[in-house]
């Protein structure tokens, strides 16, 4: 069980990229280059939420209260691909430990 990496660019004013790692020990990384930020949340703290034409990523950093939210925006395509990623990591998971 391997880590999964996807690169998005962002649907904001500005072109910023975001280049996501799906931890298989249930984390998600994300890196925002152009702005220096780096997050890591649970993947039980990441959400999905339509915006319009787009989705925002929500996700919630570790020891943040979820005041401190930070939302992503992504087109429709990119988060689906996200969200697909993600339920396979989850399963692959499942699968292992149900295994051990």
């Amino acid at each position: 069980m391997l880590a999964r990496k996807r690169s998005y660019t962002l649907k904001s004013g500005d072109t910023l990229h975001a280049n996501i790692i799906i931890q298989p020990c249930g984390t998600i990384e994300i890196d925002i280059p152009e702005k220096h930020q780096h997050i890591t949340s649970e993947l039980e703290r990441v959400h999905f939420k339509l915006s319009g034409e787009d989705v925002l990523l929500v996700c919630n950093e570790k020891g943040c209260s979820s005041i401190d939210d930070i939302c992503l925006h992504l087109s429709r395509r990119d988060a689906f691909d996200l969200n697909a990623v993600i339920d396979d990591v989850i399963k692959e998971y499942e699968e292992l430990m149900s295994d051990l």
